[in-house]
């Protein structure tokens, strides 16, 4: 697969192609932790097109995406100000939202670069950088922990009435 090195900003017009591959990925990831029925309600609304229109929609957030050179969406970032449950939120609080790269792509360096791409961004506009990151996914961890983030918290992330065990990370260093 020959994968064009171009990280682009999403146009919100794209809203429905970001829907699909949210979708596919949320799915072909964690699809078979879920009961059919929590599955489908929180892709309903987690990863439906009006969702990422609104979320583009809003001057605070940034969404990226990055595409095959026959223009297929093979993964994509969004960023804003910090929605986690985090005690004493700072006001200026960042945080990566969502970094989603088809598996077919994995190991093609995109999601490294959709990250860099997405902390450039975040660290020109807020601080502290936070992220939600799945428990039982040490891949991502180590991951984000090269980049600075430590543990600082937990949640429940809700798919459907299913409660998945969470960690929440804050960037307290910089690039190992």
């Amino acid at each position: 697969m020959t994968v064009s090195a171009d990280i682009r900003r999403a146009d919100i017009l794209e809203a429905p192609a970001l829907s699909a591959l949210g979708a596919a990925t949320f799915i072909e990831t964690f699809g078979e932790l879920y009961r059919p029925e929590d599955l489908q309600s929180f892709l309903k609304s987690a990863h439906a097109p009006s969702y990422y229109e609104e979320f583009m929609a809003r001057p605070e957030t940034a969404t990226w995406l990055v595409e095959d050179d026959d223009g297929v969406i093979l993964g994509y970032a969004t960023a804003g100000p910090c929605a986690l449950p985090v005690a004493d939120m700072p006001a200026r609080a960042g945080e990566l939202k969502r970094i989603y790269v088809l598996k077919e792509a994995q190991g093609l360096g995109l999601g490294k670069a959709l990250l860099e791409t997405v902390l450039s961004w975040l660290e020109a506009r807020f601080e502290p950088l936070y992220l939600g990151v799945f428990s039982e996914n040490p891949k991502a961890q180590d991951l984000y922990r090269r980049y600075g983030f430590e543990k600082v918290g937990e949640y429940d992330f809700m798919v459907g009435n299913h409660a998945d065990h969470e960690w929440i990370m804050k960037k307290t260093a910089p690039k190992a």
